[in-house]
């Protein structure tokens, strides 16, 4: 008889400790499950702790002072315990999921063999006795890990139908573990772009942005195009496989290249590395507009559809619509406090970072360090603090106000008249240079000054 595996329990956390031992004291079970023991057998510390009983959530109220009831209905509260916080689930089996997401319904009372089997992958199938500290792995979840492999437990087609999501999950999984697909689960979730798109969006979104926080977002990313499943999740990336640019790369390869250079936090540098060209392929040519602006569009509508926040979709769209600047080492300092000016400094290393991303993947080496010169500038300005937007004038409306100056659409363009000056000679940015300047400007525009000199304007 194979002697089964214990894992020392002293090195988990005290509180999650007492809390077994609360449970314990009870008469009930209580295991440590999902990502926890998986993270504990791969020698990495988890991030949070789930844990499965047979207490059904009424019982653990009673347990524990604070606890929130997640989802009383599925079995799952929330114990809130000397700072920490613990999902704990009810074991339960499950019904048929009509709606490709939840089961019909669960009975609770089963043990913990049953309770595992209706998880996704083999991975997350294994608990482990906080009472004993041996591990039950009744569906060679260990194994897998050890030999870095994805495999849905039983038969992959009916996991994947009773929740759709699996489908996803399966894919960031192995991108997160740098792990392949078991053939049999690889063949099951192939082609189940249909269902995956009537995954909700929120869900779908969450799944992807681990994908893309992952080290190596270009495995995963090349799973959902290998597998058929880019359409149902970007489908302006999948528009991108097979389009080649005008250096002869794959702009899917590229793309997907730039997003594994790009820092990971935050998030919106690795989208806008991702989606900085999609407009370049095929089919995206509807507009006058320039490629850039067309990219931000599409990325901005596409990060809308998946739910992701309009300030991080709006901070995409900004960095890809000025991804065309090219920089050039005899740019006047003039030139640069334009650029920042023009971009807005607080997008302005964002940008860089970006940009520097697609040099990286083009291997264009000359870029890279024409990058890193401009960044270096860019740094001069702000120690200097160059004037660069309006705000920083010497002047505001209300002054120009009182120097006869109207409030108004001329107004506005007054200023921006004096922030072009003052962004090509930082000096004039004092109130009594720049109140004559304004009162010239004003004049040019609305014609006063040939007015007083007693002049005729000429149509």
């Amino acid at each position: 008889m194979t002697q089964p595996t214990v894992i020392e329990l002293s090195g988990l956390p005290k509180q999650l400790r007492t809390v077994a031992r609360i449970f314990a004291e009870a008469g009930f079970s209580v295991y440590l499950v999902g990502g926890a023991v998986r993270n504990l057998l791969s020698g990495k510390q988890p991030e949070d702790y789930d844990l499965a009983t047979d207490a059904v959530p009424q019982q653990v109220m009673r347990l524990f002072r604070r606890v929130i009831p997640t989802g009383v209905q599925h079995g799952t509260v929330t114990v809130l315990f000397k700072g920490e916080q613990f999902e704990v689930t009810t074991f339960r089996s499950e019904s048929t999921y009509s709606d490709a997401r939840r089961p019909d319904a669960v009975e609770f009372g089963v043990d913990i063999e049953t309770d595992l089997s209706r998880r996704d992958f083999t991975i997350n199938g294994m608990a482990l006795d906080l009472r004993t500290g041996v591990l039950h792995d009744p569906f060679g979840g260990r194994a897998d890990l050890a030999q870095g492999v994805i495999r849905a437990i039983g038969d992959p087609a009916e996991r994947f139908t009773e929740d759709a999501l699996r489908v996803l999950r399966a894919v960031r999984f192995a991108t997160q573990l740098q792990f392949r697909l078991a053939d049999t689960t690889r063949a099951a979730l192939t082609g189940r772009s249909r269902e995956l798109s009537a995954v909700s969006m929120e869900r779908t979104r969450e799944e992807l942005a681990k994908i893309l926080l992952a080290d190596r977002p270009s495995y995963g990313l090349g799973l959902l195009r290998d597998c058929c499943l880019l359409t149902a999740v970007l489908p302006e990336l999948q528009s991108c496989v097979g389009h080649s640019r005008a250096d002869g790369a794959e702009l899917f390869t590229h793309l997907v290249r730039c997003c594994d250079l790009a820092p990971t936090k935050p998030i919106e540098l690795r989208l806008a590395a991702l989606l900085h060209a999609v407009a370049e392929a095929a089919g995206s040519q509807s507009s006058d507009d320039p490629p850039e602006a067309r990219s931000a569009t599409l990325a901005y509508r596409r990060l809308i559809a998946l739910r992701f926040p309009n300030a991080t979709a709006s901070e995409v769209a900004h960095l890809i619509g000025n991804m065309a600047f090219e920089y050039r080492p005899d740019w006047a300092e003039s030139d640069v406090r334009r650029f920042v000016s023009t971009v807005g400094d607080k997008h302005v290393d964002a940008l860089l970072i970006v940009a520097r991303a697609d040099r990286l993947a083009c291997g264009d080496t000359q870029g890279v360090q024409d990058l890193d010169e401009l960044a270096e500038r860019v740094a001069r300005v702000r120690e200097r603090n160059d004037p660069l937007t309006i705000r920083d004038l010497a002047v505001d409306g209300n002054q120009l106000a009182a120097a006869g100056i109207p409030r108004g659409p001329l107004m506005g363009r007054v200023l921006e008249a004096l922030l072009d000056a003052v962004l090509a000679e930082p000096h004039l940015n004092r109130a009594d240079r720049l109140l004559p300047l304004a009162r010239q400007t004003y004049e040019q525009l609305t014609g006063e000054g040939d007015a007083h000199r007693g002049g005729r304007r000429r149509d």
